[in-house]
């Protein structure tokens, strides 16, 4: 929850802020009587008070039903589906959120999509330009194999912060020293479109041919 519409860097100082405010570790989290102790220590990811009450909520029902303050139990779960139907029903955990617990924290090989994957899938063809976050995710996780959901994702996470072409607005979070061409630009409708490259190379020889 606390990586939710924030930077990577922020959600590590939040929960650096939060270890250190609560050194008996998620007990004490849910436990607390006054949640702006929670909220200061967690505030450079910004929301903090949305963040802090349903986090509190969350561990205080799973102190309650499973008689410890965390989510080790989902452990001993068989399925995504029966992950995501148990994480569902508490506030802020979306399908994004849920599938990223079940890839990174769980290892099922899930597929989750976020802002960049969704706008690289759609550049890409895999999934049209109108299709839902909710709707890639649906239709990608049935047609990615399972071994390569992992580096996948993280590959087109990675290359949607970084690359000028396939950035948001053309605007990476990370600017590289030197500017590169983009992989994917030869990529039409999911596959790579090398007739323009042949096209040109086919003139080049016609015109060497007039020499």
């Amino acid at each position: 929850m606390l990586s939710q519409n924030t930077t990577a860097a922020n959600q590590r100082r939040a929960f650096a802020g939060l270890k250190q405010a609560f050194p008996g570790g998620w007990e004490e989290v849910a436990n607390a009587t006054d949640t702006s102790r929670i909220e200061d220590a967690i505030r450079v990811a910004g929301l903090a008070k949305i963040r802090a009450e349903r986090m509190q909520s969350m561990l205080q029902t799973a102190k309650e039903e499973r008689g410890a303050a965390n989510f080790e139990y989902l452990q001993d779960f068989d399925s995504v589906e029966d992950i995501s139907k148990e994480l569902s029903r508490f506030k802020g955990m979306g399908p994004k959120t849920i599938s990223c617990v079940c890839l990174f924290a769980l290892g099922f090989p899930d597929f989750p999509v976020d802002t960049h994957v969704l706008r690289i899938s759609q550049k890409l063809g895999w999934v049209s330009k109108s299709t839902s976050r909710e709707g890639a995710y649906e239709d990608l996780n049935q047609h990615v194999p399972e071994e390569y959901k992992l580096d996948l994702h993280c590959l087109l996470v990675t290359h949607g912060k970084w690359c000028y072409n396939c950035a948001a607005n053309g605007k990476p979070q990370f600017k590289a020293k030197d500017k590169w061409i983009c992989p994917l630009v030869g990529m039409k409708s999911g596959k790579m479109d090398i007739k323009p490259k042949i096209e040109k190379q086919v003139k080049v020889k016609k015109e060497r041919g007039k020499h």
